[in-house]
């Protein structure tokens, strides 16, 4: 399965970057796959509630969304996929977004300053820069800081800003840059530019090929802080959660 499934991945390396990732440890063990001609859709299992994802020909897309059974999801899906979900799926929230990509030849030095990579020590630090704060990255963990690619903005004792990853593959040489932030009352300041930058030489120091992040469609100050570091926009989609309904049992085959 694992190498039809990779196969299939890599006609979309940038788009399936978080996919690519999930077929290795440990991201593998959540992931629960279902393939068709053309067609391959990730149920990833490892949030609650679980991710959707889908890449391939539409109609076989389709085909395995009906195999779904009912509940509560999040999804990352193109606007041809979303639209085989149809009156199913009743959206809680759902963004427009930009997948966006780093050519490795096209990364711009970010402004210079104090900088630091994070690991698991620093999850205070973390939890400090977070606090009592409404607009948090929804996909942190801590755990994440043991594996994952982490660097801050200090001042003084305190963290500023942060930029880190959500998946890092060696194996499937991909990586997915997120956690990003920066303390309301330091924004405007490119701090976050600084880290993220950080982030991404040391993932090309490490021989990640492929390097990806999202963001909202009408976050204009993000989109400019990333083209400025040399992210291209590369394709749109849907991103959301909301109750997927079962199957209508009248559909035509």
């Amino acid at each position: 399965m694992s190498s039809h499934v990779r196969t299939l991945l890599e006609t979309d390396r940038v788009w399936c970057a978080y996919a690519l990732a999930d077929l290795f440890f440990p991201y593998a063990a959540h992931a629960e796959w279902h393939t068709r001609t053309g067609a391959v859709l990730l149920c990833y299992r490892g949030f609650t509630p679980p991710v959707l994802f889908a890449h391939g020909d539409p109609q076989g897309v389709g085909d395995l969304l009906e195999e779904i059974r009912p509940g509560t999801y999040q999804y990352a899906l193109l606007g041809t996929h979303r639209a085989f979900v149809g009156r199913r799926l009743t959206p809680r929230r759902e963004n427009k977004m930009w997948r966006m990509v780093l050519p490795p030849e096209a990364l711009v030095a970010p402004p210079a300053g104090p900088m630091a990579r994070l690991g698991p020590k620093n999850a205070p630090e973390i939890a400090a820069l977070f606090a009592g704060q409404p607009d948090l990255p929804d996909a942190y963990d801590p755990s994440h800081l043991e594996s994952g690619c982490f660097f801050g903005v200090w001042e003084g004792s305190q963290l500023a800003a942060m930029a880190g990853t959500h998946v890092v593959s060696s194996q499937a040489r991909v990586a997915a840059i997120g956690n990003v932030y920066t303390r309301p009352d330091r924004r405007g300041m490119g701090l976050a530019r600084r880290a993220t930058g950080a982030v991404a030489a040391e993932l090309l120091r490490l021989g990640i090929e492929t390097i990806v992040l999202n963001v909202a469609m009408d976050n204009a100050p993000a989109m400019s802080a990333y083209r400025a570091l040399g992210f291209m926009p590369f394709c749109g989609y849907y991103e959301g959660s909301g109750e997927l309904a079962p199957p209508d049992p009248l559909k035509e085959s």
